[in-house]
């Protein structure tokens, strides 16, 4: 019995012992495996790695930001996130197919997705070998942002009205002046059109002017007249989101006058543009004090009616928006300025510019 015994227990050794044998050749064939696979993915993305680089710098263009993870399942593979900033002068047209021809075939081009956001222009690019992603690229250029603010509105209502209202598929930002036949109508139908709409104050000159106006704010007011009449003015326009002044060379150079005009704006949560109509305007800057979202004009569109000065106006105020990352474009409620600036969108490169409402630019 004793004999039987060891020969049982000594049979279970032996089988332990395969089985611990076994167990660790499986476990060492399968440590070497994973071994020289991570080693031949580290080669692979290595080798691709440097292919993505000399493409990039190809194209004329520089990685900003990259960053390397590792995914997969265990023991996983490398792969590299990586921002390529587009200048704002470089060509776009057939630019994915610059981006194709930028890589040897040994780098798997996997999918190509183009994106033309609100604030950017974007090109996703996703490359590597077999079924893995080693690279996931993102091509973008930083829109700039223009505002069209496109003032006196509320006389005549008609052709001008419909040229800006309804042919113009854009975001506008439309400015009525208060008191005049059609403010509250076209204010009303502005807002249907998803057009934005201001209040254009009326504020006064220097020199002598014809004062026609039910509400306009003078210098020699006083704070609580001042409040008043800006209160009513703001009434009168529907959907109000924004002031900006008419004409006011003198008013808007003067602070006890401005003063009173913008704690009213800031009582009503409006933003407030400065259409500096004088170099001695201090209605901006005291705006910021006051803790107002505000801006102020960049370029005057249309001081002469012709199409080829209106356009020659609109590249200056791309000039400024590149300098500045946005600007605003004042004109005025004409058909030949509806015209040109419908003509000047056909041949926007929205890729690169986007046009904005006021209030996507006031800060």
């Amino acid at each position: 019995m004793a004999g039987k015994k060891r020969k049982k227990r000594a049979r279970k050794l032996k089988l332990l012992y395969i089985i611990t044998v076994s167990l660790f050749l499986i476990i060492a064939g399968l440590g070497s495996f994973l071994y020289f696979k991570s080693l031949y993915y580290e080669r692979k993305f290595s080798e691709l790695d440097l292919k993505v680089e000399r493409g990039i710098s190809s194209l004329g263009l520089s990685i900003v930001s990259k960053k390397i993870k590792k995914v997969g399942p265990f023991p996983g593979y490398s792969q590299a996130e990586e921002t390529v900033k587009v200048p704002f002068d470089y060509p776009l047209d057939g630019f994915k197919m610059r981006i194709r021809n930028a890589f040897p075939r040994s780098v798997q081009i996997q999918r190509i997705e183009e994106k033309n956001l609100k604030d950017a222009y974007q090109v996703f690019v996703r490359l590597g070998f077999g079924r893995m992603t080693t690279h996931i690229l993102k091509f973008f250029l930083k829109k700039i942002k223009i505002a069209l603010l496109i003032d006196d509105f509320g006389y005549t209502q008609g052709e001008v009205t419909d040229l800006f209202l309804r042919d113009l598929d854009v975001p506008l930002t439309i400015s009525i002046i208060p008191g005049t036949p059609y403010a509250g109508l076209i204010a009303q139908q502005a807002y249907k059109r998803k057009k934005e709409v201001m209040l254009h104050l009326p504020m006064e000159p220097r020199g002598k002017f014809k004062n026609e106006y039910k509400w306009i704010i003078m210098s020699g007011m006083g704070k609580e007249e001042i409040e008043n009449v800006t209160r009513k003015a703001y009434e009168s326009i529907p959907h109000c989101a924004g002031v900006n002044n008419h004409m006011g060379s003198l008013a808007t150079s003067k602070e006890e006058v401005m003063g009173p005009v913008l704690e009213v704006v800031k009582e009503k949560n409006l933003y407030f543009v400065d259409s500096k109509t004088t170099s001695s305007s201090v209605a901006f800057p005291l705006a910021r004090k006051l803790g107002i979202r505000c801006t102020s004009r960049d370029v005057f569109l249309d001081n002469e009616k012709s199409y080829s000065y209106i356009k020659k106006q609109f590249q200056r105020l791309v000039l400024v928006a590149r300098k500045k990352g946005r600007a605003l474009g004042i004109a005025h409620a004409s058909p030949t300025t509806a015209r040109a600036i419908r003509e000047i969108i056909c041949d926007l490169d929205k890729r690169k510019i986007s046009l904005v409402y006021v209030s996507d630019i006031v800060e």
